[in-house]
């Protein structure tokens, strides 16, 4: 999920960040009932889910058409659900304004997922790139991350941020945002959810996926 605030150099820190997590993840397991649920949350949203829109973008059409387009109502859908998301997934502010890692990554949020969804409307996304969902990134990005933090590499380097990140946060409003920012949750966002924010999160994801699902059969229509 997208910070509420910036991540400063000091909160980018992994030891900072860790302290969170760490704190978060003791606070979340150690109210035994919830903890299936959270369980069953970890598994869909944020295991399945992402393998399911990587497995949508690798079967999308290397040339977007411009018949490729959903209704405007889809639209409409996917604001609905951007702001319900804002409000069940305030808890997790704390824990992505001390990270900001997902808005120091070098790659356009903004996918022809977003393009499709938003075509007919009067504010088009304005790019579109798959590299997000590319498994060679990911596997990529990850190792990248991972000698950083084990080498302490660039530790006081604040890495290039996305181009909507300003002083106060995201400066898209958070029903103009990618569906991935609003969508993706990492494990320590997920832990930081009690038990009704996760249960209220579930209906307006499942629409997010869903638009994910039609953006995709619009383009194999002839």
């Amino acid at each position: 999920m997208e910070p509420s605030a910036p991540a400063s150099a000091a909160g980018y820190r992994c030891n900072k960040i860790e302290a969170v997590s760490c704190q978060l993840t003791a606070d979340s397991f150690n109210q035994p009932s919830t903890l299936p649920r959270r369980l069953r949350f970890l598994l869909r949203w944020v295991f399945w889910y992402n393998i399911e829109l990587v497995w949508l973008a690798w079967r999308f059409p290397r040339k977007l058409q411009d018949e490729a387009a959903l209704d405007p109502i889809a639209d409409e859908r996917r604001r609905e659900a951007h702001l319900a998301l804002a409000e069940t997934t305030a808890i997790c502010a704390r824990v992505c304004a001390d990270c900001g890692r997902c808005c120091f990554e070098e790659v356009d949020r903004f996918t022809p997922f977003d393009q499709i969804v938003r075509r007919n409307t009067d504010i088009p996304a304005p790019s579109g790139n798959l590299r997000i969902y590319s498994l060679p990134w990911m596997v990529w990005n990850a190792i990248a991350h991972g000698f950083q933090r084990l080498f302490r590499l660039n530790r006081h380097r604040t890495p290039p941020p996305c181009r909507y990140l300003s002083s106060e946060g995201c400066s898209l409003p958070r029903e103009d945002r990618p569906m991935i920012c609003v969508s993706w949750f990492c494990p320590r966002s997920a832990l930081a959810m009690d038990r009704a924010a996760m249960d209220a999160a579930e209906s307006p994801l499942c629409v997010i996926e869903s638009l994910h699902r039609e953006a995709l059969r619009s383009t194999k229509r002839k």
